[in-house]
């Protein structure tokens, strides 16, 4: 390919260190935030100052831009804000170009530091369901406009580290509801971005309780914002949120079609139950990856030796046997959102790094955490081989 790539993300000069980060949602400034570049912002300029003294590659892997949130749903919010007397006119949708430069505006600092590192060093980006965008028409252009030109955009990205294969992969096409553009995951968080926090700030939550708009929106899965309101607001006020909400889903796709006939009439009992299954998804995602690195199942080919997502905002950590024992390595790189679990306990601040090279003919792996408490949390190593 003309720019350096072949079709399945392979630079023509192999790296020799990958620095790899996922799902950083860089967001804009409004009712909720998932990116603060104060804090998560400060984190990536320093480690990018830090890889460029490095000479490694930087992939990042998927989800670094929340443009999914940024845009109202495209049926419905004003009859939701209406039954619910919110006081507020859905925002224009605006093009990815626009997003972006949303995004830059109110995070300086990290995507300065993006730009300068993408200069002097490989950058790749692997879109996820969050920032598809940048994979479709006009995604590059939309790059360079904040200063981002440089960063390659590829599907799925590949490297030969020690003689192993190094596959990474954001890991959206193992969910059903996000695996296309405009699923139902795409628009439960159009929806709670741009329906439910504007309706929380305005309404607040009932008496003797305290809410954080910023907390629902850091919820995994999304789907547990329904029970986190259900303790914030009022009885009455709760069922009159949900059918207005449930109502804005089916309007925009975001139910099966047979659901949205009933939408008034479902319980947010069923809810937690979907909730329960899709709390599932990063064991699933693990036991698909480990069917991977046994060259079986759908993410066979190519077939890894070190295999990495994101997505499922779960840090996971799971070497496995191959022709010699602990051999091969799956590793979920989590997020870098302060992820929240429930309606009040201290969300989870961990900023994940993962760092892959080659040293003395062996490949090692390190996972790390960049939080100011943090520091490392795992280590691998396995025998190079150049048998390929």
């Amino acid at each position: 390919m003309a720019d350096g790539t072949s079709p399945r993300g392979e630079l023509a000069c192999p790296a020799v260190a990958l620095f790899v980060l996922s799902d950083l949602h860089l967001d804009e400034e409004g009712q909720a935030r998932l990116f603060r570049d104060d804090r998560q912002g400060a984190k990536l300029a320093s480690l990018c100052e830090r890889v460029v003294r490095d000479d490694a590659e930087v992939v990042l892997l998927g989800d670094v831009f929340d443009l999914t949130a940024m845009n109202p749903p495209a049926r419905g919010l004003d009859r939701f804000f209406a039954e619910l007397g919110v006081a507020a006119e859905p925002k224009p949708a605006r093009g990815v170009r626009r997003l972006l430069e949303a995004v830059r505006e109110s995070n300086p600092r990290a995507i300065s530091a993006l730009s300068h590192l993408s200069r002097r060093l490989p950058v790749t980006l692997v879109p996820g369901n969050h920032d598809h965008h940048l994979g479709g028409p006009g995604g590059k252009e939309a790059l360079a406009a904040i200063g981002l030109g440089a960063v390659r955009i590829e599907p799925l990205v590949v490297r030969e580290i020690a003689g192993r294969r190094v596959v990474l992969r954001h890991g959206h096409e193992l969910d059903a509801g996000n695996a296309r553009p405009g699923g139902p995951g795409e628009v439960l968080t159009a929806s709670l971005h741009q329906g439910a926090i504007p309706f929380l700030r305005q309404h607040g939550g009932r008496r003797h309780v305290r809410i954080d708009p910023d907390r629902l929106v850091a919820l995994r899965p999304e789907e547990f914002a329904v029970p986190v309101l259900e303790r914030w607001l009022a009885p009455d006020t709760f069922r009159a949120f949900f059918r207005a909400f449930l109502r804005l889903l089916s309007a925009n796709g975001g139910l099966p079609r047979p659901a949205a006939w009933f939408a008034p009439f479902l319980s947010s009992e069923r809810m937690r139950r979907r909730i329960q299954d899709q709390d599932q998804l990063w064991y699933r995602t693990a036991r698909t990856a480990f069917r991977a690195l046994r060259g079986r199942g759908p993410l066979a080919e190519p077939r890894p030796d070190v295999l990495v997502m994101g997505h499922t905002h779960v840090l996971d950590w799971a070497p496995q046997d191959g022709e010699v024992p602990s051999e091969k390595l799956y590793v979920n790189l989590g997020t870098w959102t302060d992820r929240a679990a429930d309606a009040n306990s201290a969300p989870d601040t961990t900023l994940p790094l993962l760092e892959v090279w080659e040293e003395d003919g062996r490949l090692r792996a390190r996972l790390s955490d960049l939080d100011d408490d943090g520091g490392e949390m795992q280590r691998f190593e396995a025998l190079g081989t150049f048998s390929r």
